[in-house]
C-alpha cells in the first residue's frame, strides 16, 4: 500500500521492502533514477515538470527507501514498474546518471512499457572493469546494496544489451569529466548500436549531473529535452 510522511516521499511495498519515491508534474512520464535522499528533488527537476510528469524512484536499498539486509538489489525494473502500476502510468523514459544511469538502463531494458532511455555520466559499456569490481569486493565501507547491485549489473553485457533494446538511447557526457576520454573512445560502438551521443562542453561530472543547481542543469535539460522533442514529437 502507498503512503504519504511529512518528508513529502510516497512509499509503496515491493517485495517486502519500502520503495520511496515522488512525483510531480504532468504529461508524459520521466522516471528519474536517484540514489541518495538529499536533495528532495533532483536538480532537473523543476525545469521538467511544466512538460512531464517526473518519478523520482529510489530504489530498495539506497536513498529514503529501505535498506534490508537481503533482498534482490538489482529488481529495479520491478520496484519501477510496482510505482508505475500504482500511480495508474504505463509508459515511461528512464533517466539515470552516473552509478543511477546503470539502474535506469536494468528498468528499460526488456520492458516493453520503457519507450527509451536517457544514459548521462557513463557510457556503460564496459563498467565496472574485473579491477574495479575486485576493488568493490575488498571495500569493507561499500553497502551492501550497491555492491549486490553492481553483481547484478556485471551479469548483463551492456554492450549487447544497448544494440538489442529497440528504443531510443541518448548517452551524455560532460567533456570536462573524467568520463569523457572513455564515452569519446566507445563513441563508434555507442552509435552502432543504435545511440544517440552527445557532448556537454565544459561540464563536468558534478554539473552535468542531476544535483546541480547551476547553469550545467539548464544546459543538460535543454539538451535532453531538445533529443525528447526530436525522438517523440508527440510524445509517448
Amino acid at each position: 500500500m502507498g503512503s504519504a510522511r511529512d518528508d513529502g516521499l510516497r512509499r509503496l511495498e515491493v517485495d517486502g521492502a519500502t520503495v520511496a519515491y515522488r512525483s510531480a508534474g504532468a504529461g508524459p512520464a520521466i522516471v528519474l533514477i536517484k540514489n541518495n535522499r538529499r536533495p528532495l528533488d533532483f536538480g532537473p527537476v523543476a525545469l521538467l515538470t511544466d512538460r512531464f510528469r517526473v518519478l523520482q524512484v529510489q530504489p530498495v536499498g539506497f536513498g529514503a527507501s529501505d535498506r534490508p539486509e537481503e533482498y534482490a538489489f538489482g529488481s529495479i525494473d520491478r520496484q519501477v514498474l510496482a510505482v508505475l502500476d500504482h500511480e495508474g502510468v504505463d509508459r515511461f523514459v528512464a533517466w539515470g546518471f552516473s552509478q543511477m544511469a546503470f539502474m535506469a538502463a536494468m528498468a528499460a531494458r526488456g520492458n516493453d512499457r520503457a519507450c527509451g532511455l536517457i544514459v548521462g555520466g557513463t557510457s556503460l559499456i564496459g563498467f565496472p572493469t574485473d579491477a574495479t569490481m575486485r576493488r568493490l569486493e575488498r571495500e569493507p565501507r561499500l553497502p551492501k546494496a550497491a555492491l549486490e547491485f553492481w553483481r547484478a549489473s556485471r551479469r548483463f553485457d551492456w554492450h549487447l544489451e544497448l544494440r538489442d533494446l529497440g528504443k531510443p538511447v541518448l548517452i551524455y557526457v560532460g567533456t570536462a569529466d573524467p568520463g569523457w576520454p572513455r564515452f569519446r573512445k566507445f563513441g563508434p560502438v555507442l552509435r552502432g548500436c543504435g545511440c544517440d551521443c552527445l557532448d556537454l562542453p565544459d561540464l563536468d561530472h558534478q554539473t552535468s549531473g542531476p544535483g546541480d543547481t547551476g547553469p550545467g542543469r539548464a544546459m543538460t535539460v535543454s539538451a535532453v529535452t531538445a533529443w525528447i522533442d526530436d525522438q517523440f514529437p508527440s510524445g509517448w
